[in-house]
């Protein structure tokens, strides 16, 4: 369990480290003449997120749902909702991926015109920085869950 700890560890830090750069990118200013540059880093930090969420959806949280459950089947129906939401933020994942490769497939028709650009720019960062606090709260529900899971009162059951 120790290994699962520390592999699961480092596995969360690397998911932190890269929500933290796509946020960061696209918090920073769109300054003008660099439309090109912005997206180049957005992008960049974008294939990271993407990448540490879908390992996260499709390797570290089966394990911690079957943990949850064996542990206590009465949160059965929890770990339905964390599989319904991390479901939803696949969906999520690809509607960004589409939305970051539509801008940089055009930007160089946006950075002629900054005024139009600023309108595609504003939505790309709302739905990225919505898709960073979803994919942060199903961790932290995920957590929650995990920790009540084995630390949950059961009555005359523990």
């Amino acid at each position: 369990m120790a290994t699962t700890q520390l592999t699961q560890s480092t596995a969360d830090n690397d998911l932190r480290t890269a929500l933290s750069a796509l946020e960061t990118s696209l918090a920073t200013p769109l300054i003008s003449g660099e439309l090109a540059d912005w997206l180049a880093v957005v992008a960049d930090s974008w294939a990271t997120a993407k990448q540490q969420v879908q390992h996260h959806s499709e390797v570290e949280h089966p394990s911690q749902f079957q943990q949850i459950g064996s542990e206590d089947p009465e949160l059965l129906p929890r770990v339905e909702q964390l599989q319904a939401e991390d479901a939803a933020i696949q969906q999520d994942c690809q509607a960004l991926d589409h939305s970051v490769s539509r801008i940089a497939s055009h930007a160089p028709k946006l950075e002629t015109d900054e005024e139009k650009a600023q309108h595609h720019i504003k939505k790309l960062v709302d739905e990225g920085m919505a898709f960073v606090t979803r994919v942060r709260k199903q961790e932290v529900a995920l957590q929650t869950w995990f920790v009540e899971a084995f630390n949950r009162d059961r009555g005359a059951v523990d």
